[in-house]
């Protein structure tokens, strides 16, 4: 594991500790870790909500919006 400093507004480092304090995360570390994992899934499907909001307005997206559509859709594949 690598060390990283990092500097932060007082009352970033107040809410962070209150949620260490309150028993959410164990540590300062495991506040960051957990945050940055968290950021980088909501980043994941920020990216895919925009590819397809991209094909949308292409008209290259196909909506399923009954169950006899996703059945064609998967027998299609």
């Amino acid at each position: 594991m690598i060390t990283v400093n990092i500097s932060l507004p007082e009352k970033i480092r107040e809410e962070a500790r209150a949620l260490i304090k309150r028993g959410y995360y164990a540590s300062f570390s495991d506040l960051v870790r957990d945050s940055l994992r968290r950021l980088i899934e909501s980043s994941k499907y920020e990216q895919l909500l925009m590819e397809v909001k991209k094909e949308e307005a292409s008209g290259k997206a196909k909506f399923l919006r009954t169950t006899r559509d996703i059945d064609n859709f998967i027998s299609s594949l």
